[in-house]
């Protein structure tokens, strides 16, 4: 008879492999909250910007989930980036009790730079690994969110 703890055991290598992208995602926000500190902007910042940017019509909440934070600190994230002159928010079109944030001319620039700080950080840590190689990781990793419903 088969010992079922001994086959459902999750080995080493699986848990290093997720010890190591989380180290990547640590490391990378680290790297990347250095480079955008003269610019004043935070990589929390810097994904509610983007997201504010790809999704137009979307409440504070719906950007606050996209972000991967909760309403609460997208709500004051985002007060911040509106006293800083990077976004107004306004009624929605949907309800009038939403609201909806855009980029202003000033939050555009910010989003500009701070993009192309990131893709030079993007460049740099993945000097080395070949186009393959990172393809097969996107792949890899898109199968996996997958699994996990997201």
């Amino acid at each position: 008879m088969r010992d079922i703890h001994k086959t459902n055991v999750v080995g080493k290598p699986r848990l290093e492999r997720i010890a190591l992208i989380k180290a990547v995602l640590h490391g990378y926000r680290a790297r990347l909250d250095e480079e955008l500190l003269g610019l004043g902007v935070t990589t929390a910042q810097l994904g509610l910007l983007w997201a504010v940017e790809r999704n137009p019509a979307a409440s504070g909440a719906e950007v606050a989930r996209l972000c991967s934070v909760t309403p609460q600190t997208g709500q004051a994230t985002m007060a911040r980036m509106e006293a800083n002159g990077w976004l107004v928010r306004k009624r929605g079109e949907k309800s009038e009790r939403v609201l909806v944030a855009a980029l202003t001319a000033k939050g555009r620039r910010v989003l500009v730079r701070a993009k192309e700080i990131a893709e030079d950080l993007d460049r740099t840590i993945w000097a080395g690994v070949t186009r393959k190689e990172l393809d097969g990781l996107d792949a890899g990793l898109k199968q996996v969110l997958g699994r996990l419903g997201r």
